[in-house]
């Protein structure tokens, strides 16, 4: 549904002389984009050149216009390993000189060489291990209220911990979904990420607890999981 609007968009930026290439990025490029979601376009532009980003409307679809020369674009892959997902994702669009397949294979070693600093795993193991027990004494002393909103409160913790806990940089927050299938543990992860937001209070606080406990056991802290 957004094939027309994106051949535009392209159409336009292969005009100006400052582009060099166009990547599209985000859910329209991976193909799971819901109605009314926005189009994200990373622009490349000539060495030396830069633009602040651009917000608009196209027919009432939000456009994202990101922009960024070859220098900048890898600069910003290894200073924000997240980047990586907008090149592995992504669509090339236009790239007559080859810099955006540079910048992918970039991105591809990137990812595959990442791994997390001692640093970033302490931090998670604070930001894990201390609301495991608040979660734990709650339970115990029958405060399911208390216990569930603290494992809300600490969801986000546990998602950095899982792409930690596999050494993959952490997603953007709208790429998390579909990027589970990129991890290799907990067993079922897919399923475990569904239960932690969609069941029940009880269900989520359990899922909560194993996801804590495993990354922990798996970064080297903690109890193991059960």
């Amino acid at each position: 549904m957004y094939e027309e609007l994106v051949a535009e968009l392209v159409a336009e930026a292969q005009r100006d002389e400052e582009v060099v290439g166009v990547l599209l990025t985000g859910s329209v490029a991976r193909g799971d984009a819901l109605a009314g979601t926005d189009v994200d376009l990373r622009v490349i532009l000539g060495d030396g050149v830069s633009r602040p980003a651009l917000h608009e409307v196209r027919g009432g679809v939000p456009v994202e216009w990101g922009y960024a020369d070859e220098r900048g674009a890898r600069e910003a892959l290894e200073k924000a390993p997240m980047h990586v997902y907008a090149y592995l994702d992504g669509r090339i669009l236009h790239d007559p000189a080859g810099v955006l397949s540079r910048l992918r294979q970039q991105a591809v070693q990137r990812f595959e060489g990442y791994r997390v600093s001692e640093v970033e795993r302490a931090e998670l193991e604070r930001n894990l291990r201390y609301p495991a027990e608040k979660i734990r004494v709650a339970v115990a002393g029958g405060d399911l209220l208390k216990a569930a909103f603290v494992a809300s409160t600490t969801s986000w913790f546990l998602i950095e911990g899982l792409w930690a806990a596999n050494d993959r940089p952490l997603p953007p927050n709208s790429s998390v979904r579909p990027h589970l299938r990129d991890l290799a543990g907990p067993p079922d992860v897919e399923s475990l990420y569904g239960e932690l937001f969609l069941a029940d209070a009880e269900r989520r606080v359990e899922v909560a607890l194993f996801l804590c406990d495993w990354v922990l056991g798996e970064l080297g802290e903690g109890r193991p999981a059960v």
